[in-house]
């Protein structure tokens, strides 16, 4: 190479260590916030003496008496469409990280071409060969791409937490589901034992009154009650067909008729875990993901405010050519290496729109993390409000129940002796099969609500890792303190 080209390589050189060791325009992301919670706050309807999350909470489904139960999560958690989704966009997001940090390093390209050339006068034609190798390197002075790259990788973790989020989704979804489903099919088997029971007093009726000791009202007050049975047993067989098929469309499966095992509805196994407001913010997956929005759109913030600055490049070729006609040989190489600054001098105000646009997206961010924190924080109260009033409610339909199972044994036996009326039999057959169904609902209520007590503390197990150390992925430490 000649002296020029050995100047412009230090010229090139001094410009790539002023590019590397320029201090970009960093943009923080704010402090989300978080409400003025601290480490002394609890929740109104938190009861007294409960014991924090464990780990063995991250899969709580294994908490309740009943393996169909977690069989069922585990299957949906296994080949639900929506974790698979979460799944993939998680691939995507690492995809996009690896493809940005590569932007960050020079671009080294290589071309081939032939040349046929040929002199008239002579008669010549030759083909002539070239090779060359490019080099194309964004200096960065400015940090645009760093702060892209920085863009990435939060949004990759983003990813993570959302997908996590889907996960305590699919599985909430899916152990509610199969509650409803046990919840139908004892329903079922209460108005068939319901309906049993009034066909045997039907058929004590009918006796009566064809030995004329009771009046033809009663039959017909009889037959009513039980064609009325039949109707709310086939309207039950229904939802059990139908909650059947949603429990088996969550979990991934087609829907088909399902095998009868014992009905039975799950029971929590001791107490459901208590945590303090503060615990939300490392718990659930939803706030995590918000919180990694405002680091995303700070990143994108600093990227479009690099935009507004030159850009150095350096753009150069190695090429081997022919040396001519008749030449056959690459011996001739050309060596060049540039330095191009670009600096755009007008562009109608569209950079200066995308900052604005940026620092906006920035400040929705923490709204939204604001929004889902307000939500988290409604639906952990709302919770274990709920599970204190769906408690009082099953004590007071337990004594309600054996009180109206008495009243019935007694209304029947006074009826046999003709002491009371038909009328008060059945207001008593009623009154008893209306609170063993209103029993009903409470106990799956109350199974409903420890899952949900679940959900609104973030509680899941991580499922598949990413391919970050475990370190990385781990949830972030509780703020014990946090400002407004």
């Amino acid at each position: 190479m000649n002296a020029p080209l050995h100047r412009l390589g230090a010229v090139a050189l001094v410009l790539s260590l002023l590019g590397c060791g320029t201090i970009a325009p960093q943009v923080e992301p704010p402090e989300a916030p978080t409400l003025g919670i601290t480490a002394a706050d609890r929740f109104a309807a938190a009861p007294d003496g409960g014991t924090a999350p464990t780990e063995a909470d991250l899969r709580w489904w294994n908490r309740f008496n009943d393996p169909a139960l977690a069989h069922w999560v585990e299957r949906a958690l296994a080949n639900s469409p929506d974790t698979a989704i979460a799944r993939e966009r998680v691939v995507q997001a690492q995809a996009l990280l690896r493809g940005t940090s590569a932007r960050r390093s020079p671009l080294i390209g290589a071309q081939a071409a032939v040349d046929a050339r040929s002199r008239r006068a002579s008669g010549e034609r030759a083909l002539d060969p070239s090779a060359a190798l490019t080099l194309d390197w964004d200096l960065d002075l400015w940090g645009g791409l760093r702060q892209a790259e920085q863009s990435a990788a939060a949004s990759l973790l983003q990813a993570e937490d959302l997908a996590q989020a889907a996960r305590l989704s699919v599985a909430g979804l899916t152990a509610r589901a199969h509650v409803a489903w046990q919840e139908a099919r004892l329903d079922e088997q209460l108005l068939a034992d319901g309906l049993a029971l009034q066909r045997e007093v039907l058929r004590v009726v009918d006796v009566r009154v064809r030995a004329g000791l009771a009046p033809r009202l009663d039959l017909d007050r009889a037959q009513s009650e039980a064609a009325t049975l039949e109707a709310d047993a086939a309207d039950a067989g229904v939802r059990v067909r139908q909650t059947a098929a949603a429990l088996q469309v969550l979990a991934g499966v087609r829907p088909q008729p399902m095998a009868g095992t014992t009905a039975q509805l799950p029971l929590l196994q001791g107490a459901a875990p208590v945590a303090r407001p503060i615990d939300l913010l490392r718990l659930r997956p939803d706030l995590r993901a918000a919180e990694r929005g405002l680091a995303v759109a700070a990143a994108d913030l600093g990227v479009a405010r690099a935009d507004l600055y030159p850009r150095l490049r350096l753009p150069g070729a190695i090429t081997l050519t022919s040396g001519g006609l008749g030449g056959g040989v690459l011996d001739i190489v050309t060596a060049t290496l540039s330095a191009v600054l670009e600096v755009a001098l007008f562009d109608g105000g569209e950079r200066s729109a995308s900052v604005d646009a940026a620092r906006s997206r920035m400040a929705e961010a923490g709204e939204v993390y604001r929004q889902t924190l307000l939500q988290a924080l409604q639906q952990a109260e709302a919770a274990l409000v709920a599970a204190q009033g769906t408690a009082t409610r099953m004590r007071a339909l337990e004594r309600g129940n054996a009180a109206a199972l008495s009243a019935v044994e007694q209304a029947r036996t006074l009826y046999a002796n003709g002491l009371v009326g038909f009328l008060d039999v059945l207001e008593a057959q009623r009154s008893a099969l209306d609170t063993r169904r209103a029993l009903l609902r409470a106990r799956a209520d109350a199974t409903r609500q420890a899952i949900a007590t679940f959900e609104a503390l973030g509680l899941i197990d991580p499922g598949e890792q990413s391919l970050r150390p475990a370190a990385a992925a781990a949830p972030p430490a509780p703020r014990e303190s946090a400002g407004g």
